[in-house]
């Protein structure tokens, strides 16, 4: 059972809602992941609820406290991004933190990672709304 394996038995929660108004709706994915932020020892356990190419949701048990870091990303060994975020909102839920992120900066070559990881590891249904 790979990693991504688990969210292809409910392909409903992929799909984009009308609700979402961002440019770029998100992807929900539900994710869990590694993070390593600027200012952090180590990489920290987390969940990716939503992706897409200017952004993530990222929920974490620790605070954050500056507003624009550096961080890397992994999903798994093959999936790994190095970006630079702003912090654009935050709340506490369930005894962990929820942010939402913006890309500042990051490779071009990331962003086609994105969409491969999405195309190979989530329902063809996401990408007809697309």
């Amino acid at each position: 059972m790979g990693l991504f394996s688990f969210f292809q038995e409910d392909e409903d929660q992929f799909k984009l809602t009308s609700s979402d108004k961002r440019l770029a709706p998100r992807w929900k994915v539900s994710a869990p992941a590694k993070i390593k932020l600027e200012g952090f020892e180590g990489d920290l356990d987390c969940e990716i609820r939503d992706l897409n190419l200017k952004g993530f949701s990222l929920v974490i048990s620790k605070k954050i406290i500056k507003q624009r870091l550096a961080a890397k990303l992994d999903f798994n060994e093959k999936y790994s991004f190095k970006i630079e975020v702003l912090v654009l909102w935050s709340k506490a839920e369930n005894n962990k933190y929820v942010y939402g992120m913006k890309y500042t900066k990051i490779a071009d070559s990331d962003r086609e990672l994105i969409l491969q990881m999405m195309k190979e590891n989530y329902p063809p249904n996401l990408w007809r709304s697309l």
